[in-house]
């Protein structure tokens, strides 16, 4: 039974500092993560593949400590104990930690699509032929970009315009008057 504990303890914590290393290395290289699809659907599955290694390692901690400092127990009271502390807490670190983290990076940075007829504040005058800057708002995040009038007009700062397009990182505006 030991031996049992200790394999899954230490696969666990080797599994966590080799998803840890291939996840960094893999951020350098730019591969994104593992997209499970299958005809159209996807594979979704309710708890990440790091928690299920995190529940490995703590159960198999928690099952060797409780052979090595109450070996009066019984196996089955051990096995038990190890796997309700696991999956407590995983549960937490799934709860509280990876869930929001993954809310978080969902929210984050707006698509270009997202933004075409979004309102916006011009902040630094438009000036003819010329650059200034706009201020919108998306998902309750704020946010300031270069812009450029559609028309090549000036729009004077605190302007309410309508983004039209973007090209090359410039926003291109119009005053919501002219729609």
């Amino acid at each position: 039974m030991l031996l049992l504990f200790q394999v899954c303890f230490f696969v666990g914590i080797a599994l966590i500092i080799i998803s840890f290393l291939l996840g960094s290395v893999f951020d350098i290289v730019g591969i994104d993560g593992l997209n499970l699809d299958f005809g159209g659907s996807s594979l979704a599955l309710p708890l990440s593949p790091v928690v299920f290694v995190l529940f490995t390692a703590i159960f198999g901690g928690i099952g060797w400590l409780l052979t090595d400092y109450a070996p009066g127990l019984l196996w089955l009271f051990i096995l038990l104990i190890a796997a309700v502390s696991g999956i407590i807490i995983c549960f937490l670190v799934q709860h509280f930690i990876v869930t929001p983290l993954k809310k978080a990076q969902n929210t984050s940075t707006p698509e270009a699509h997202d933004l075409i007829g979004l309102p916006a504040v011009v902040s630094e005058t438009i000036f003819e032929q010329g650059f200034g800057e706009i201020r919108y708002v998306i998902n309750g995040n704020s946010y300031a970009s270069p812009a450029k009038s559609i028309d090549g007009g000036e729009l004077k700062a605190g302007l309410n315009v309508a983004i039209c397009w973007i090209e090359g990182y410039v926003f291109y505006v119009t005053s919501t008057e002219n729609i």
